[in-house]
């Protein structure tokens, strides 16, 4: 391997250490400290706009760790994820090839140590205008549908369920009302 190529292999290693995949495997021991994010991402489309390929982020409000990517790879995304305890935004949303799209840390939610923490639903509605730079217009909604989500995660992690409660923390919208992005 060329000393040209070799510089790719720790980018390479950085960008990979970027993204969770959005489903943690079921245990009843949970390192210290942490807690469970509990949240499903919906993306719904009006106008015909197509589902692009679709990642946001959730990063510490207070801290210098790097922000955890969450790809949706489908327009119904559950994400079962341990995560240090502390104060969390949904950060900035990526669609397609276009990224950009900031909350600037105005949707804020809590994750409790050794708690599962559902923090909502995140409705991504996009719309069939485009902005000039080829991003789609779209709204963030927060929903909660613990009623439904928390009895499937009990389901699919029976050991994490019986190990730890489950507490209700929905996003916090602080965003201006009804202002497209």
């Amino acid at each position: 391997m060329s000393l040209r190529k070799l510089w790719l292999l720790p980018l390479a290693m950085l960008l990979a250490s970027c993204s969770t995949d959005p489903i943690m495997k079921d245990t009843a021991a949970l390192p210290a400290g942490t807690g469970v994010m509990v949240a499903n991402v919906l993306v719904w489309s009006v106008g015909g706009v197509a589902y692009p390929a679709a990642s946001i982020k959730v990063d510490k409000v207070h801290g210098l760790s790097a922000a955890t990517t969450l790809n949706l790879p489908q327009r119904n995304n559950l994400i079962v994820i341990e995560l240090p305890a502390g104060e969390y935004s949904w950060t900035d949303l990526e669609l397609g090839s276009v990224a950009g799209a900031s909350t600037s840390y105005r949707m804020p939610f809590t994750i409790e140590p050794g708690k599962i923490n559902y923090v909502g639903d995140l409705l991504l509605t996009l719309d069939s205008y485009y902005r000039p730079g080829g991003m789609p217009t779209f709204r963030l909604r927060i929903a909660d549908q613990s009623k439904y989500w928390l009895p499937i995660v009990a389901r699919y992690y029976p050991q994490l369920s019986q190990a730890y409660p489950t507490v209700v923390h929905l996003t916090e919208d602080h965003r201006p009302m009804n202002r497209m992005r």
